[in-house]
């Protein structure tokens, strides 16, 4: 194998190490919860139900969160009759680039199981593609606002007692909003100390501007609300204990202190990638020269 193609594969690799989940920068955003289930029973006449008596239109109302899972249930109540559920963002009546969009279903198919994270907050409206002034309806993606935390010096970090581990759960916000946290101890000794913080230039230490709780154990409950002031992926930790640390990725435009907005990550890989290559082949050809001098 060349020099060019030996330095190629091994960029290819960084950048597929760097995609990977858990690996490198995070390439996801779903909360490590369970997700929120609908089932949807649509027809081109009457709209959408949540059971097949309820059908309506406008359709039922959904409630979701931003980075929470959702798996919707899909069911056409018509004969054989075309449908699709996507989120029209834009208004333009058809699923475009970043809009969450089924596959298409009918009845004689069955239903159809379709996944996916909201990654914005807002009220929309919910069609179908091919029936858009009868299947609509209304859904609120909000903005979490409260997130509950146990931490173990050992353990690490959990959405409950039971769930504890290190790294803790992912989990996202959106900035620009105010978050209260409730943290709770699952260490016995009340002589055993946490706190939280998000650490948000990296260095694995708390700095003067990253947010920082105050101090926690056994003996009480700490709640504490913050505003979060710029986007990003970031690492919280617990300052006395390594261990306790886990992924939060704040969705949003940039807002201060250089964090990257989450949207930019992949199109940065992208550039580094390019700028390897191009290194390779610069190296390339330097040693094909050098080795017809050698000649």
């Amino acid at each position: 194998m060349s020099h060019l193609h030996r330095t190629a594969a091994l960029a290819a690799v960084l950048l597929v190490a760097l995609l990977l989940p858990g690996v490198g920068v995070s390439s996801g955003a779903a909360n490590d919860v369970l997700p929120i289930s609908y089932t949807l029973y649509g027809d081109s006449i009457e709209g959408w139900g949540l059971t097949n008596t309820s059908i309506t239109s406008p359709g039922p109302n959904l409630t979701v969160y931003v980075g929470a899972p959702v798996i919707l249930t899909l069911i056409g109540n018509d004969q054989r009759v075309l449908h699709n559920w996507f989120i029209d963002y834009d208004g333009s009546n058809t699923p475009g680039g970043g809009e969450p969009s089924s596959k298409d279903f009918k009845s004689d198919m069955g239903p159809l199981t379709f996944p996916f994270t909201p990654d914005r907050a807002g009220n929309f409206t919910y069609k179908c593609r091919y029936h858009t002034t009868m299947m609509l309806g209304t859904i609120h993606v909000l903005a979490p606002k409260n997130v509950t935390l146990y931490g173990d010096s050992i353990g690490g970090w959990g959405f409950t007692n039971a769930t504890i581990r290190s790294p803790g759960p992912r989990f996202t916000l959106v900035a620009g909003t105010n978050v209260t946290f409730t943290f709770v101890s699952n260490d016995s000794n009340p002589a055993v100390n946490h706190d939280f913080f998000i650490d948000y230039d990296g260095s694995g230490t708390w700095n003067v501007g990253e947010p920082r709780s105050q101090d926690f154990n056994s003996t009480a409950t700490l709640t504490w609300p913050v505003h979060l002031d710029r986007a990003g992926n970031f690492t919280y930790r617990c300052m006395y204990h390594s261990g306790m640390l886990g992924n939060i990725i704040i969705l949003g435009p940039p807002t201060g202190g250089g964090a990257l907005n989450v949207a930019l990550i992949p199109g940065i890989m992208i550039g580094t990638l390019g700028i390897v290559l191009v290194f390779a082949a610069v190296y390339h050809v330097r040693a094909v020269r050098a080795a017809k001098r050698m000649k």
